[in-house]
């Protein structure tokens, strides 16, 4: 048992913690027993971490899985179970109980997105506490091998966004819109081009953001149609690895053809800003306090945020098996520890100019941070 398991279970008196789900969606589940599997299946840690699967992931499970023990559902005789009952979620939560009372269950915890309709069954024949899971914090302070893995998605993200950059590089400005062979650029073929590349660096696209002119206002609007030419484009690119599930995330500007100068003044502002972040950022500094630092230097260069306008959003967020996960760099930020792997993206957004951001990725070190993103930040190509 990991100490800090241990320790968790102690603090809240329960005998194992229970995952039910698909690691495919659920993190902690894929970060406790490293097994990723899209159908349900049951996780019970304690001293030992034990995997319930059905008869078909048994063997895969036993080879893939870094669980201390894999259970079939067939050496509890669910068929049988099943035709007894002619209901097959009475007989998996008949399996499910005993194979619970065979580890010595009797105090359980279970995290607030536990099946209610499972818990409903558990509680009648044990003590179930519905809890905060503490994987999630746990997953936020990264190992030499994480740090790696988000290190080569980082790689094939920066691939990515210099296809794109380069594409819309290629293009001609005629009037509002950007040409490519006489025929407008757009949202979805810049991005389309981007999962290809991703995909050829082992890597899958997670609503890729290429957004110009008024849709950029909206931080998370993915774009349509025609680009604009003579305004910011932001490109928000936030790869998953295939192999390993871990996230990177970039974000970049960019305008072709000739910047106005108050587009000029607020990307220098973003940069500057971003700046400001980076170098707020070490262990045991909040943050809360490296986004007070953001804020501060917006308003203080005359960018205050306003409702719907301006700095609108956290400076950062953690990255890892989810590309939103502890620790934020936000109002309500935690302290940073080191090997916590965040973003630092401030953006400004006004209605009748455009969206502008920047978006690096660091390791939080012990007097500073280790950045892993290598891109150049240009705006006029």
């Amino acid at each position: 048992m990991k100490p800090e398991m241990k320790a968790f279970l102690g603090r809240f008196n329960l005998d194992a913690l229970l995952f039910i789900g698909d690691s495919l969606c659920d993190p902690d589940m894929y970060y406790l027993s490293k097994f990723l599997a899209s159908d349900r299946f049951t996780l019970l840690t304690r001293e030992r971490t034990s995997l319930l699967v059905s008869s078909m992931e048994k063997g895969r499970a036993f080879k893939e899985s870094t669980a201390d023990e894999v259970v079939s559902t067939s050496e509890y005789d669910i068929m049988e179970k099943l035709k007894a009952s002619g209901k097959p979620e009475e007989a998996y939560l008949t399996v499910l109980r005993e194979f619970m009372r065979d580890r010595g269950v009797k105090h359980l915890g279970v995290p607030f997105r536990f099946p209610a309709g499972i818990y409903k069954h558990l509680i009648k024949d044990f003590d179930v506490s519905v809890i905060e899971s503490p994987v999630s914090c746990w997953r936020s302070v990264k190992t030499d091998k994480e740090i790696s893995a988000i290190r080569e998605a980082q790689r094939a993200c920066e691939d990515a966004m210099r296809v794109a950059v380069e594409l819309i590089r290629s293009s001609e400005p005629k009037g509002e819109v950007l040409l490519r062979q006489e025929e407008p650029l757009t949202s979805e073929q810049v991005r389309s081009k981007i999962e290809v590349c991703l995909l050829h660096r082992g890597c899958e696209a997670v609503d890729t953001i290429v957004a110009g002119g008024v849709q950029a206002v909206d931080p998370h609007a993915r774009g349509s149609g025609p680009l604009p030419a003579n305004e910011p484009i932001v490109i928000d690119i936030f790869p998953r690895s295939k192999s390993n599930r871990y996230f990177a995330d970039m974000t970049r500007t960019v305008l072709r053809g000739e910047a106005s100068s108050e587009v000029e003044e607020l990307y220098e502002a973003v940069r500057m800003a971003q700046n400001v972040g980076l170098e707020a950022i070490r262990a045991g500094v909040s943050g809360q306090e490296v986004h007070a630092e953001v804020v501060g230097f917006f308003r203080e260069h005359g960018y205050p945020e306003r409702e719907g306008s301006g700095f609108t959003h956290s400076t950062g967020h953690g990255v890892g098996l989810n590309v939103h996960e502890s620790p934020s760099l936000s109002e309500a930020g935690e302290i940073l520890e080191e090997r916590n792997v965040v973003t630092v993206e401030p953006g400004l957004y006004y209605p009748d100019i455009g969206g502008v951001r920047l978006e690096d990725l660091v390791v939080v070190t012990a007097q500073a941070c280790e950045n892993l993103t290598h891109f150049e930040r240009k705006l006029v190509l």
